[in-house]
């Protein structure tokens, strides 16, 4: 977590613009990387296996580390808000126990560390090719391909983050009472889709993604689940899905397309759809930052969809137009989540 700014130095630093604001950020860089070590030596989970806090020595000892080195990192990890100091060592604050151990439910640990040893090692080759040609000279998913072990990393990335979404996007997908057969394109990680068919007796699932992103997600679903949710390997740009279904699952897809393959894809969606079958689209939103933690967050996606993909954020009312297009009606939106920016579109196939 960058170090929060006390109401004075906000002033100075933000309102008056007396001092180096850009600081801050030279401080947020060094938190990450900080934090991406104390995930790669186990750190905090070294300090939540014991029941007292732990000095540097100690600490040292157990990490096969220098007594100094680990010092100045908690040091560090404890002004930044990851750890606490006392007298008889370091100890982890709630953040960190709510946000960083294995155990926990809403450990975002492996998504830090995907950008870590993925992302912005790929932004370090291609951002600037993304600004100045408009597009990377190859995706990240190409890039992952060239080193297989890469998509595992992606995927229980992937994972984290939408372990923290899954039920609030359970809670907002519109399933009829009748519906039996869902496909999740572009699904990898199955999340989604083993939550759905966890609380819908009824509902089968295919989750459809290419070969590197799927190979894994046999290992995640639940046993219960098992003979109710298939894998299928393929390129949803040109691979037949199969055909009956209620409904689709398209989520975090559209922002790798431009316009007309959106389209195209839509079109495919409503071939394999049975007659009123619906399409579910969520993703994030131009202009649907209001508070300005979510617009810098919607501002670093969008720079973040170009540098790896050559993609960008829409509008809903361009992708209302794709899906009215592509045969769809009764187009609705809706929110989800805590912070603005991120929401579900569904339509029916006509």
């Amino acid at each position: 977590m960058p170090v929060n700014p006390n109401f004075l130095e906000r002033v100075v630093l933000l309102r008056l613009n007396k001092g180096p604001a850009p600081m801050l950020d030279l401080f947020g860089a060094a938190s990450f990387k900080s934090v991406s070590l104390a995930l790669e030596l186990d750190l905090f989970g070294l300090l939540a296996d014991v029941e007292t806090p732990l000095t540097a020595a100690t600490l040292a000892d157990r990490l096969d580390a220098h007594p100094d080195g680990i010092a100045m990192l908690c040091n560090f990890l404890v002004v930044e808000g990851y750890l606490a100091d006392s007298e008889e060592g370091y100890r982890l604050t709630k953040m960190t126990e709510k946000w960083l151990l294995a155990d926990s439910e809403t450990n975002m640990g492996p998504w830090l560390t995907f950008w870590n040893d993925l992302v912005f090692p790929f932004w370090g080759h291609e951002l600037e090719t993304a600004i100045t040609d408009g597009e990377p000279s190859q995706s990240i998913y190409e890039w992952f391909d060239e080193e297989p072990d890469r998509w595992e990393v992606a995927q229980d990335g992937f994972r984290a983050t939408a372990s923290l979404l899954v039920d609030d996007v359970a809670d907002a997908v519109s399933i009829p009472d009748d519906a039996t057969q869902l496909i999740d394109i572009g699904g990898g990680h199955g999340l989604y889709t083993i939550e759905l068919c966890r609380r819908h007796s009824n509902l089968t699932g295919t989750i459809f993604d290419l070969q590197g992103a799927i190979e894994t997600v046999s290992d995640e679903i639940p046993a219960e689940l098992a003979e109710r949710i298939s894998p299928q390997a393929g390129d949803y740009r040109t691979d037949d899905f199969g055909e009956g279904y209620d409904l689709a699952l398209l989520f975090n897809v559209i922002h790798a397309h431009d316009p007309v393959e959106n389209t195209a894809l839509f079109e495919r969606v409503a071939d394999a759809l049975a007659p009123n079958g619906r399409i579910i689209v969520l993703d994030q939103w131009e202009g649907s930052g209001r508070t300005p933690v979510s617009r810098a967050g919607l501002r670093f996606v969008a720079l973040t969809y170009l540098t790896t993909l050559g993609a960008t954020v829409y509008a809903h009312e361009e992708v209302t137009s794709w899906l009215q297009e592509a045969g769809f009606a009764d187009i609705e939106r809706k929110s989800v989540g805590p912070l603005s920016g991120l929401a579900l579109i569904e339509a029916t196939k006509q």
